[in-house]
């Protein structure tokens, strides 16, 4: 097979990083030769290298679309999201992955480091697939809920939440709730009430009460 018969096969089947054995599969060449194969396509700069193993195409994919199929569940989200999204005003060099599995931050792929942070159960929610399947990232209000979760630092554009507000207020409420994390819940309730959302900010606050209370 041919260097632009495996990359096209990769691209067919929606596969933005693939491990040496799912390359001895589709190749149908020995280990070794496969090797081999990846590493002249590595000189060339078509193949790029994740972590030992693990490979993605460098001419097709880009950093959100490789950070988001290292680890299965996982998805995009804070402020690597937001700027997906253009609703931050900075650029970051870092992709961060949330996932419930550990793994260890990569750096320089695809000219971005990779930071994975691990999340309970109960938080994997609030992200869907983008760009025919290839990008698994959180909704804009996951995103921030994410940040105050983890008590990150916040590249929030803020001006989003002005009226009319560019997200979703009702669903950025409903996610805070979820994620049943006290600081977060009263700091995105702050957020709401100076951009003027003060029915939202108290409903926040009244329905984190009364959910803490059935826990007890």
């Amino acid at each position: 097979m041919q260097t632009k018969d495996f990359v096209e096969f990769l691209i067919e089947e929606h596969m933005p990083v693939f491990t040496l054995e799912d390359a001895v599969k589709i190749l149908h060449y020995g280990k070794a030769y496969t090797k081999l194969f990846l590493h002249r396509n590595m000189k060339k700069g078509i193949v790029g290298h994740v972590e030992r193993g693990l490979y993605y195409v460098k001419t097709r994919y880009n950093e959100y679309e490789i950070a988001s199929h290292i680890l299965s569940p996982s998805y995009v989200s804070m402020i690597s999201a937001l700027a997906y999204y253009g609703l931050t005003t900075q650029i970051p060099r870092v992709v961060y992955v949330l996932s419930t599995k550990r793994h260890r931050a990569l750096r320089n792929v695809s000219g971005f480091d990779i930071v994975f942070k691990r999340i309970k159960g109960e938080m994997l929610f609030g992200y869907h697939k983008e760009s025919d399947g290839n990008i698994f990232i959180a909704d804009p209000e996951k995103a921030i809920v994410d940040i105050y979760y983890f008590n990150d630092v916040s590249d929030l554009d803020e001006t989003v939440l002005d009226k009319p507000s560019r997200i979703d207020i009702g669903k950025l409420v409903l996610y805070a709730q979820r994620s049943k994390r006290k600081s977060a819940v009263l700091k995105i309730a702050k957020l709401l009430k100076e951009h003027g959302h003060y029915i939202h900010a108290k409903r926040l606050v009244r329905e984190y009460d009364k959910t803490r209370l059935l826990i007890k």
